[in-house]
């Protein structure tokens, strides 16, 4: 058995977020050790795309290595109502490459890509689409706050929870945050944006375990 994965960050210099997703990825990653460790029946076979091997016209070749199965996909960058953007190329879009991504979970941390495209994503048979319809904040000088949040999601889901109930401790996750005295007002009103943005779309019901496959 099987857990195959796909983690995508801008880690450019074009993107001014850069060092949080590379953090990001860096504890996804160490998050699904984990779980392989937890789990010694499960293989993980994991395959990162940086900005300096990906593009949108090679995607589908990183995609193609797990995509004929169920998978997990994380993606950690800039987005737009129709794209997700790696450096300054929209490597996914509603109109170009959207189909790559059936039989996929998809966790986002980047702006916008909750509306149109996950809109898209889940008509072409993805199977659950977690991210923001709308801005996803990172506050000045907070990245590793940011990064424990988001990874709640991860670790909930990776725990045997379903997407929704990973969602909802997401939620949990930005609303501590924005309780959180020893912050500025402005950083958590910045949180609080960011889970009132907070969509999922597809299967809600989705665990880990429906991502496992059976290797012949």
């Amino acid at each position: 058995m099987t857990l195959h994965s796909v983690i995508i960050a801008d880690d450019s210099a074009a993107c001014n977020i850069a060092d949080l997703c590379v953090q990001l990825k860096d504890s996804t990653a160490r998050s699904l050790n984990q779980y392989k460790t937890s789990h010694p029946d499960v293989g993980l076979n994991s395959n990162e795309c940086l900005s300096s091997n990906v593009t949108k016209h090679n995607l589908s070749e990183h995609l193609a290595r797990v995509n004929s199965e169920n998978f997990a996909c994380f993606w950690y960058g800039h987005g737009k109502q129709h794209s997700f953007i790696v450096g300054d190329e929209e490597i996914v879009t509603t109109t170009e490459n959207h189909y790559i991504f059936s039989n996929a979970l998809i966790y986002t941390f980047s702006c916008l890509n909750g509306g149109e495209l996950a809109d898209m994503l889940i008509q072409n048979q993805t199977k659950t689409f977690v991210g923001y319809n709308g801005v996803a904040n990172c506050p000045y000088g907070l990245d590793d706050i940011t990064t424990e949040i988001v990874m709640s999601f991860i670790d909930s889901f990776l725990s045997g929870k379903t997407a929704n109930e990973a969602k909802a401790d997401l939620v949990a996750a930005y609303e501590r945050s924005i309780f959180d005295d020893s912050l500025d007002p402005l950083q958590r009103s910045r949180f609080q944006e960011n889970r009132d943005n907070l969509v999922i779309k597809g299967d809600g019901n989705l665990t880990v375990g429906d991502l496992i496959v059976e290797e012949m």
